[in-house]
């Protein structure tokens, strides 16, 4: 359904005042009628997040809390990677609960302790969990530092959960753990750290980044046997300031599969990611590119700002999805497939310096590039060289700076410097290239035509605006040469200007 669509008909089933859709939400996840007519709407299909898009276009911050919610495909991924036949399911950092919806639709006899941050989302996580009549917590609280907010209980009913506000969050023990945290921010390490469980005999995560934070802070709250999936920023894969965490949860076995993601999954970031599977006694690590194996879908929404020629539009945006079947290969049993595997021991992996890169241990056909004649690719850059410089300016100094021209006048030098001439030749061309900006300490501002078969196309945009202007002046020196004869002629009748 088109966004702005599915809006309205939201914004009417929760009866929406003054613009708060927020709190209309958290009264509607306690009301059965409107529960019941969220589900007519969507038809009963509650596999798919509806009030995520909402959240995400409306109200996410991106910014401070760097809020990029999951896409449907990712979630079903992670709840695939984590199935054990368990009975508790924790979604940390879980947003308006689209990885929760996922492991629901997997087994709805499943209970849920879904954590997350942010007050605003929490309404439209409980609505989530209410009106799939799940059983479990939902606990506003900082996962990092602890800080507990508020909570609540949800029991199941005859077809949609209550809702009970509780004063205490209980432990968490869980078979299977999902997440997709915020990615790469910064964190203050709880001290004193040898008290704090979570990171305990282990390596603590750099303050710059708490990536490895809230996966360690996961793992301390999973059952034996467990298995634990987190949607990852790539670079988690081989940045310095992590490699210790890496070797830790590497050396000791609890890393099961890494899988790198398509681009352009998420409608909000383009960052790459991955997906890390964690889980105990692992003695090698399966390795996946998923990167060319996407399917496109494409999402409506209406414009919503700027006007009717906005407005009156709906634009189409294609994004990225993984197909069920690629799923359903990446959370099997590994075989070394060129280009898209390969099972990988943990001795080789410490060879390689804890780096977890998939095209590290994934076998590549090489290809022989394809691209056009070089000749070709060096006449376009000439043509672009010599273009830029058929308009010479000779600039004085102080002008230039005035002007705002002097760092473009320094930073053509620099580029000169540059000497194409040597690629060229190697190619067996020649490099063309002359001034365009010269800075004089005369007073002097020169413009100038310097190729004597080319006519720049900026003459085509200079010459009218200089007739239009010297059209002006003319008209006004016409009214001043007036306003002097008027001025001139009584004065020369009475003999006061003689001539």
């Amino acid at each position: 359904m088109e966004l702005l669509e599915l809006k309205t008909k939201l914004w009417n089933i929760f009866s929406v005042q003054e613009n708060n859709f927020c709190s209309a939400v958290m009264d509607a996840a306690k009301n059965e009628k409107m529960l019941a007519a969220y589900c007519d709407l969507v038809e009963d299909d509650l596999n798919t997040d509806e009030l995520q898009k909402i959240f995400q276009y409306y109200y996410a911050d991106r910014k401070e809390k760097c809020q990029d919610y999951t896409p449907k495909s990712i979630a079903k991924l992670c709840a695939v990677a984590t199935e054990k036949q368990g009975d508790v399911v924790y979604d940390l950092c879980a947003g308006s609960g689209a990885l929760t919806i996922q492991k629901w639709a997997q087994n709805h006899r499943k209970a849920f302790v879904c954590e997350e941050l942010d007050e605003r989302v929490i309404p439209f996580l409980l609505f989530n969990l209410a009106v799939r009549n799940i059983c479990g917590y939902v606990l506003n609280r900082n996962a990092l530092t602890l800080e507990f907010v508020r909570g609540y209980k949800l029991t199941p009913g005859d077809r949609f959960s209550d809702i009970e506000e509780i004063a205490i969050a209980p432990e968490i023990l869980a078979d299977e753990i999902i997440s997709n945290p915020p990615y790469n921010i910064k964190w203050d390490a709880p001290a004193p750290m040898l008290a704090d469980s979570r990171f305990q005999g282990k390596s603590i995560p750099p303050a710059s980044n708490a990536n490895f934070a809230f996966v360690l802070t996961a793992l301390s709250r999973m059952k034996p046997g467990g298995s634990c999936a987190f949607v990852l920023p790539c670079g988690i894969l081989s940045s310095e300031p992590e490699k210790e965490v890496r070797e830790y949860l590497i050396d000791a076995g609890m890393v099961e599969r890494v899988i790198v993601l398509p681009d352009k999954m998420f409608e909000a970031t383009s960052i790459p990611t991955c997906v890390i599977v964690f889980s105990a006694g692992n003695k090698a690590v399966k390795f996946y590119d998923c990167r060319q194996k996407a399917i496109q879908e494409q999402r409506d929404q209406n414009g919503q700002f700027g006007g009717a020629s906005h407005e009156n539009r709906t634009y189409h945006k294609m994004v990225n999805a993984l197909p069920d079947d690629v799923i359903g290969s990446v959370c099997g049993v590994c075989e070394n497939i060129p280009e898209f595997s390969q099972e990988i021991s943990i001795e080789q992996i410490a060879k390689n310096g804890y780096n977890l890169i998939p095209s590290r241990y994934i076998p590549f056909q090489e290809r022989e590039e394809q691209h056009r004649p070089y000749a070709d690719i060096m006449a376009d850059i000439n043509r672009i060289s010599r273009e830029r410089s058929i308009i010479k300016i000779t600039i004085n100094e102080t002008w230039a700076k005035e002007l705002g021209l002097f760092d473009a006048a320094k930073s053509a030098e620099q580029e000169e410097s540059v000497n194409l001439d040597k690629t060229f030749s190697l190619l067996g061309g020649h490099y063309e290239s002359k001034r365009y900006l010269t800075l004089t300490k005369s007073k002097e501002l020169k413009i100038e035509n310097q190729d004597k078969e080319i006519l720049s196309s900026l003459i085509n945009f200079f010459l009218p605006m200089w007739k239009q202007h010297v059209f002006y002046l003319n008209q006004e020196e016409n009214r001043l040469l007036a306003e002097l004869r008027d001025a001139m002629i009584p004065e020369l009748m009475n003999g006061k200007l003689k001539i």
